[in-house]
């Protein structure tokens, strides 16, 4: 299968046990044709489980038939590329909320999983002012693209207090379900939001270089949840996906704020974090993040989410640990020995909880035994050679 258009990317292609309104036996013949090697003939199964789907009005089988039609084609399609593409854009157009959501959401991401998968043609492009072709993106220039996939996931957000309201076990048809799934994603709101932040989260921020080009040059971005909700983010530079990320994160942290279960704003709160650091351009974000993670940690004491931000502080102790150097660089000589000491104090706290599963797994490469033997590369008859030996553990 083209690997440009793996639109297995979000969705379900198995659990058919838990089809619902008889479409149960028509979507077991479908997985049998496939399992066949027989796409027409699954296909023909798919077209009648659509029009099946608009009769009962459910529109998320409707969705499911779409995307099972996408797949199909790119076996049996020349154009299946554009042809998904404009496919997609009838569905939407036809469709109300939220199922018209859901569609502006992958078709943000059949987008993107094309870009990545054509890098290399899209960076090789010279920018236009128009679009070379209305119809046909796969002759865009990269901003082109880019703010394409960024319009229809802002699409995908509107009316975000309604999406906050729709349970995600709605949608478990279309979904692979992992366990504790719903735990951190409890509403479509959050799956879409995530979805969106995949993009706006990448690397991929040097597109163009406006004078007033956003930066995340302000420490407060690495402040506490309740305080980064109420920041005012705002920038010249409205095209920036950075600015975007942390407007999402935001929206998201605040959605979370009130909740009786923190798993889900927690979550959240240290892909925060984590992200502001990895792209902070201030001095000193480093201990920062460390005062914040402890600041939080602190606080949800008695909960076993606080294990989460444990595990974090544990994993910083880790890097700064491995940079130690006898004689030349002392610092950190300790925090391997203050990562262990946390990480068992964590596992004795809570020790059924995520943060516990997370900090074993750390302790474990800690403790990790290694040797390693380096002689030179010409060594002398008859003569005494020096060997360097590194060991741990």
């Amino acid at each position: 299968m083209n690997k440009t258009f793996a639109i297995i990317m979000i969705l379900l292609f198995a659990n058919l046990s838990h089809s619902q309104n008889n479409y149960t036996d028509l979507w077991k013949s479908v997985e049998k044709f496939e399992t066949e090697g027989l796409p027409k003939s699954a296909l023909e199964v798919v077209e009648t489980i659509g029009q099946k789907a608009v009769e009962d009005a459910n529109d998320v089988q409707r969705i499911k038939v779409l995307l099972f039609k996408s797949k199909f084609a790119l076996t049996l399609e020349e154009e299946a590329q554009l042809n998904i593409i404009n496919d997609f854009k009838t569905e939407i157009a036809q469709s109300k909320f939220p199922t018209k959501n859901i569609l502006e959401n992958l078709l943000a991401n059949l987008y993107w999983q094309y870009f990545q998968q054509h890098r290399w043609q899209f960076y090789n492009r010279t920018k236009t002012l128009e679009k070379v072709n209305q119809e046909d993106f796969r002759t865009w220039d990269l901003q082109t693209l880019f703010d394409e996939i960024s319009l229809y996931y802002q699409n995908s957000l509107e009316q975000q207090l309604l999406l906050q309201l729709e349970d995600l076990k709605t949608y478990d048809e279309l979904l692979i379900l992992q366990e504790d799934s719903k735990t951190y994603r409890p509403m479509l709101f959050d799956f879409l939001a995530h979805n969106a932040l995949e993009f706006y989260s990448t690397d991929e921020n040097s597109i163009t270089k406006p004078a007033y080009k956003f930066e995340i040059d302000n420490e407060q971005f690495l402040s506490d949840a309740r305080s980064f909700s109420r920041l005012e983010i705002t920038s010249k530079d409205s095209t920036s996906l950075q600015l975007q990320a942390l407007k999402l994160y935001q929206e998201l942290i605040k959605f979370h704020l009130t909740d009786k279960e923190l798993y889900a704003l927690v979550d959240v709160d240290i892909k925060r974090l984590l992200y502001v650091k990895q792209y902070a351009t201030f001095n000193d974000k480093d201990a920062k993040l460390l005062e914040t993670l402890k600041a939080e940690s602190n606080r949800l004491a008695s909960h076993e989410v606080s294990a989460l931000y444990d595990f974090e502080i544990a994993n910083i102790y880790l890097q700064q640990g491995s940079t130690y150097q006898p004689t030349t660089n002392e610092t950190y000589r300790w925090k391997l020995k203050e990562a262990i000491a946390l990480c068992d104090a964590t596992i004795n706290k809570f020790p059924k909880s995520k943060g516990a599963e997370k900090c074993k797994v750390l302790k474990q490469q800690i403790l990790q035994k290694s040797l390693q033997i380096t002689a030179e590369s010409h060594l002398s008859i008859d003569k005494v050679s020096r060997l360097l030996i590194r060991y741990k553990n």
